[in-house]
């Protein structure tokens, strides 16, 4: 039950779902989840992470009601101990709303992403990724909300024909669900190309050849021992 022990935990267990191992993932998020209680409680800001963690991969599987439960107890802590406009209350924010339009709550999801927007625009300003992302996921939900709000009317009004709509949920891709895990672990991955391994090289090999000859100058210039008649 020590930190450290929590944090292998946690850390295996993404790298065992970014090799598609997505079961064993879980095993080690819900001990590690088992072990933090044991130590710090329920409300402790690791918990939130751990929620986190075991909500993006349960949204992975589909598990969508199971999944909020984890995101909302996440949020809860996240906004008492970051306070309300915090970035990490942001990407709560958001998973939850990726949630809820998965579940076809489309209100509830709009709702979610404007408090993730509001944030972002705040701290980070309009012009900024993060911002940018978030609006255009606001348009689309308002798009698909003002559609079945429609179609409700329609039925409730006893119009002909009237139907709800197909409802267009984009499932959750493994490549998705893990960026946004790299997200809120802090994973950076930088890129780089085989160019730039290249030029590495070859830095290393001129400050090599140089460091020889400065070696090779500095041995010449040593005075050798004179030599008795």
């Amino acid at each position: 039950d020590h930190p450290y022990t929590i944090s292998e935990y946690t850390q295996l267990a993404l790298y065992c779902f970014a090799n598609s191992q997505v079961s064993t993932a879980l095993k080690l998020l819900y001990r590690a989840r088992y072990l933090a209680l044991l130590v710090c409680g329920e409300n402790h800001p690791e918990m939130a992470l751990l929620d986190s963690n075991i909500s993006l991969i349960l949204h992975a599987v589909g598990e969508y009601e199971l999944s909020l439960r984890f995101l909302e107890k996440a949020l809860e802590l996240n906004m008492k101990y970051f306070g309300p406009k915090s970035l990490k209350v942001a990407v709560s924010y958001h998973l939850v709303a990726r949630t809820q339009s998965c579940m076809g709550d489309f209100r509830s999801a709009l709702n979610s992403e404007k408090e993730t927007y509001a944030i972002y625009k705040q701290q980070l300003g309009e012009d900024h990724e993060k911002t940018k992302e978030s609006s255009e996921c606001l348009r689309h939900l308002t798009h698909q909300a003002v559609v079945l709000q429609k179609k409700m009317n329609e039925i409730y009004t006893g119009k002909p024909g009237a139907g709800l709509p197909p409802i267009q949920i984009q499932p959750p891709s493994m490549g998705s669900v893990l960026d946004m895990l790299n997200v809120i672990n802090g994973i950076l991955f930088v890129q780089i190309s085989q160019q730039d391994i290249d030029n590495f090289k070859a830095e290393m090999e001129k400050l090599k050849l140089k460091g020889d000859e400065v070696s090779g100058e500095a041995e010449s210039q040593i005075p050798l021992p004179a030599v008795a008649s």
